[in-house]
């Protein structure tokens, strides 16, 4: 009796370490990401390598830095062995490890912060799909009984999924080590739709885009003349240079886009937002004083290249076959036009109504002003690492507050109306009255600078 009360109080003595032990630092999970293509599914395994290595038997995590060095290839081969997936019917997929690298974490509850990263490819059969599938994964499991493993969905086009909100989809453990993926009541168009409105989202919340746009759209309503003045043309002459100038822009950067996201072209992430910076402060100049007159739509397309490069940082890693990078372009591109339109539609008419106004030249220099402003900063910051002392103004600008759109919005509108109410005078009135004072005004009013 007395020997089983002290085995007893030894058990409960070992539960209450291993409860506090597990309350104060956790074993860390496997964490397994899948990125859903259309013609195969891309895999990526955190594997912690306290519990890998106690599965193979090696002291991984007391070195980690020659865990792969000493033990890649045996890591490599054992992910391939123990990981499998297969359609809903039981036919297998075709396994490939490409890389096999090492990440640390500084998560203070877990037991351990190395890791090993496996990354996959898992190819369906002929006839089969990647929307419905089961995981079977017993990496680790198969000896740490214990261990456990979280699955996530992180893009999915189908269903809208591009890496920035991933899906719990289940968790493996011992006795229990498959998952089932179904994915089929997705579509294309429905990834198309999240593209669309991430591609609107990129300008709306993107201050450095919008600064530029404003920039191009300054001058647009006046003509440079000789001296470098300028005058204000008719609406539908302004209207007409604003589309050109703008598609100029949307041919760069649709070009650079496509480039960048099928990995033709790949330039530094720094380098291209100090150029995004110097292309602000360049059409701000021209703004102020002509530039490049009669040339701002070869100019707009060779900045619109240099943003293009930077919006395919939100396609990073979707183009998983042609049709997934097709959908994404489309879908990205016509989001971005979509926003540029919005803002185009709502700054033009009061820019068009003004600058036949007193108000027109500072309006213009006014805002061409401010627009370098935030772009000096925006070149300290990213070109030497300077502090940007604008950076909490910029930072009201994305996106824009609510009641300066409803604000824009509104004006638009009523300029827009006042346009149309004027050209509709003019129209009716007969020649040798005050048309031809208006008709004058329009197109040979000086603006100053």
């Amino acid at each position: 009796m007395r020997t089983r009360s002290r085995l007893l109080l030894w058990l409960g003595m070992l539960a209450a370490l291993a409860c506090g032990r597990a309350s104060a630092h956790d074993v860390p999970p496997s964490i397994v990401m899948l990125d859903l293509g259309r013609a195969a599914i891309s895999a990526e395994l955190k594997l912690p390598m306290s519990e890998l290595g106690a599965a193979l038997c090696l002291p991984l995590a007391s070195s980690p830095a020659a865990a792969l060095p000493q033990h890649g290839p045996l890591i490599a081969a054992y992910v391939g062995r123990w990981l499998q997936a297969s359609t809903t019917d039981g036919r297998p997929y075709a396994l490939q490890v490409e890389a096999v690298e090492t990440e640390t974490t500084a998560n203070a509850n877990w037991t351990s912060n190395d890791w090993v990263v496996v990354h996959a490819r898992l190819t369906p059969p002929a006839g089969a799909g990647t929307d419905a599938f089961t995981l079977d994964d017993q990496v680790i499991v198969q000896r740490v009984l214990s261990h456990e493993i979280l699955v996530y969905v992180r893009k999915d086009l189908r269903h809208g999924l591009v890496g920035d909100s991933p899906v719990a989809i289940g968790t493996a453990g011992f006795g229990n080590t498959r998952v089932t993926i179904d994915g089929s009541g997705g579509s294309w168009w429905q990834g198309f739709a999240r593209l669309f409105s991430l591609g609107m989202h990129h300008i709306a919340e993107g201050p450095d885009h919008l600064l530029f746009l404003l920039a191009l759209l300054l001058p647009a309503p006046l003509l440079a003349r000789a001296g470098r003045r300028r005058e204000a043309v008719p609406a539908g002459v302004a209207a007409r240079r604003v589309i050109a100038v703008v598609s100029g822009f949307t041919l760069g950067h649709s070009l650079s886009l496509a480039a960048a996201a099928t990995g033709l072209v790949a330039v530094p992430t720094r380098a291209v937002e100090t150029l995004i910076a110097v292309s602000i402060l360049v059409s701000c100049v021209h703004a102020w004083r002509p530039l490049f007159a009669g040339r701002e739509i070869w100019i707009a397309s060779g900045f619109g290249l240099v943003h293009g490069l930077a919006f395919a940082e939100t396609l990073t890693g979707l183009s998983f076959d042609a049709t997934t990078l097709a959908v994404s372009l489309a879908g990205f591109n016509l989001g971005i036009e979509a926003m540029q339109m919005a803002v185009i539609a709502a700054a033009l008419p009061p820019l068009l109504l003004l600058v036949r106004t007193r108000a027109g030249a500072p309006l213009r220099l006014g805002g061409a002003a401010f627009a370098a402003a935030c772009a000096a900063g925006w070149l300290a910051e990213r070109a030497f690492g300077l502090a940007n002392p604008l950076q909490a103004l910029s930072d009201c600008l994305s996106p824009p507050p609510l009641w300066f759109a409803i604000t824009l919005g509104l004006a638009s509108a009523a300029s827009l109306v006042r346009l149309v109410w004027k050209s509709r005078r003019q129209r009716a009135m007969p020649a040798g009255t005050g048309a031809e004072a208006d008709t004058s005004l329009a197109t040979c009013a000086p603006t100053g600078g």
